[in-house]
């Protein structure tokens, strides 16, 4: 049986407020099993919010509003047109910089090697 092909193409929205989820999820410490515990929803479904893969139900958003202890006003902040764009592209820039990282070599143990002195 041949696989359906979904539409690759994500909603701007729902990836901008998806990364908003994600930041804030980190920020409170809450590793993404924890957060979905927190929120009662399944993890991998959680991770689907975050990457801006599923349109959210009106009571998953409660769920997740108050589990980031936010106003929904301020959960909702993030679609405005600058703040979308800003999240987007400095989620960008945190991947890659972190694949140049990897592409030279550098990682945490990198900043124990003895330096020259002068």
């Amino acid at each position: 049986m041949p696989r359906v092909q979904r539409n690759k193409e994500k909603n701007p929205d729902l990836v901008a407020l998806g990364l908003a989820i994600r930041q804030r999820r980190k920020v409170l410490g809450y590793s993404q099993e924890g957060f979905g515990d927190a929120c009662g929803i399944d993890r991998s479904y959680m991770g689907g919010i975050e990457r801006g893969e599923h349109n959210l139900a009106m009571v998953n958003i409660l769920k997740i509003v108050q589990a980031l202890k936010v106003n929904p006003s301020e959960f909702f902040r993030d679609l405005d047109p600058d703040r979308k764009f800003e999240l987007i592209n400095g989620e960008k820039a945190i991947k890659e910089a972190s694949s140049l990282k990897k592409s030279v070599g550098l990682n945490a143990t990198s900043s124990t090697k003895k330096r020259p002195t002068l």
